[in-house]
């Protein structure tokens, strides 16, 4: 008798279940197709699943991939602007931002930059951490400014290896599918472990999407519409420049004598970016603080003059060491309000940046200018150490009532 009870009882369940999830569960959201039925989402379905079995239903008016190649984006733009609503009660993945095709991130490309020996393993020693941080992400989805500030404070102190950070950011977008920083985090990590074409179609989405203007140029804090946008700039428009580059056989001196005399005040980059090699910097001026650090005044002495006399204010500065061996990989700066010039102190050869779509290379003595809120990457293949001096100002077209370091 108990055993025929239970057994009505999960036969109950497993129908409700059905009733739920199949054709008379709740429809959640309907979205209009013009001259076409409409394409309708349904209590636990997956809105990728859904599009397809759509397009197939229409092949006789529209051949699949013509039918999902038009709807894909229109779908996907018709959900986020109801995400609050819809989000939760739909199965949506990570790949309806893509291509609606799924990602298998174990298929690892020969030649891709992996970092974290853990990408074979199932990831387990900072799960919880993960969790926590997404657990933050929600509040932030909710108007909770301290809880973005948590997630940034932990996202700066654990390293992650690849694959979670893989997680972390797949799972973040389906929380914040328009912040420009998780987008972007997201095609970066993909683009990382060897899917590019993965990564570039949703920078391009995300594009169409209205989050950047540029597939290349991606701001990942602060995007100011309206400014000029090029990679690389032209350092004669810049006139300060030529004096600094007067001064860097001064800088030269001091440098070489600090890398002998008290190596350890070059410190490892934090940006977690480089495979192999040696990445080093040491700050001279930090953002938001006024005059230039004390221990840059200190060892640096002529190095801070010609920084002060050169006739030009800077938000930031700092030393940039690449030891031979080193690759930093593919990223965005955080916004486009600002430039970046090098200053060549030490450089015989085999370092080279891409910025944008356009690799070139140092030239010791010299400087250049770039705007680093486009994508760019760093291969040193030569046999010295490679020193620049970074110096950051604000993009020339931005109004002064605007620039507010943060």
């Amino acid at each position: 008798m108990k055993l025929s009870l239970l057994l009505a009882l999960c036969l109950i369940s497993w129908h409700k279940h059905l009733l739920v999830t199949g054709k008379d569960a709740p429809t959640v959201i309907s979205i209009p197709v013009k001259g076409q039925k409409d394409i309708v989402f349904k209590e636990g379905e997956n809105p990728c699943k859904v599009l397809k079995k759509y397009c197939k239903s229409a092949e006789a008016q529209l051949p699949f991939e013509s039918c999902n190649s038009r709807y894909h984006l229109y779908v996907a733009q018709n959900l986020i602007s109801q995400w609050e609503k819809v989000h939760k009660r739909l199965k949506v993945s990570e790949e309806l931002f893509i291509d609606c095709q799924q990602i298998d991130i174990e298929d690892h490309p020969a030649g891709a930059y992996v970092q974290g020996d853990d990408f074979k393993v199932s990831p387990n020693n900072h799960t919880g951490e993960i969790e926590h941080m997404l657990l933050l992400l929600d509040n932030v989805s909710r108007g909770d400014g301290e809880a973005l500030k948590a997630f940034n404070v932990r996202r700066s102190a654990v390293k992650f290896s690849d694959r979670e950070t893989f997680e972390l950011y797949r799972r973040a977008i389906l929380i914040l599918p328009t912040n420009i920083f998780f987008v972007n985090e997201f095609g970066i990590i993909l683009m990382h472990l060897g899917h590019e074409p993965k990564a570039r179609k949703l920078f391009d989405n995300a594009v169409r999407l209205g989050l950047w203007d540029n597939t290349m140029q991606r701001p990942v804090h602060k995007y100011v519409k309206g400014l000029t946008a090029k990679p690389w700039h032209d350092k004669r428009d810049y006139p300060f420049i030529a004096k600094l580059e007067k001064g860097i056989p001064d800088m030269r001196e001091e440098l070489l004598l600090n890398l002998k005399e008290r190596p350890q005040i070059f410190t490892e980059a934090q940006e977690n970016l480089q495979v192999g090699g040696k990445w080093t910097e040491m700050r001279i001026k930090i953002p938001g603080y006024d005059g230039y650090t004390k221990m840059a005044s200190a060892y640096f002495p002529k190095t801070v003059k010609h920084l002060q006399e050169c006739g030009q204010e800077f938000m930031n500065v700092k030393f940039s060491a690449v030891q031979p061996g080193t690759y930093i990989r593919p990223h965005t700066g955080p916004t486009n309000e600002r430039l970046r010039i090098h200053l060549t102190l030490l450089h015989t050869g085999g370092a080279r940046i891409r910025v944008g779509h356009e690799w070139r290379s140092w030239e010791e003595g010299k400087a250049i200018i770039f705007d680093d809120s486009w994508e760019h990457e760093v291969m040193h293949t030569g046999k010295d150490i490679r020193v620049v001096v970074i110096c950051d100002i604000w993009h020339p077209e931005l109004p002064e009532s605007q620039r507010n370091v943060y």
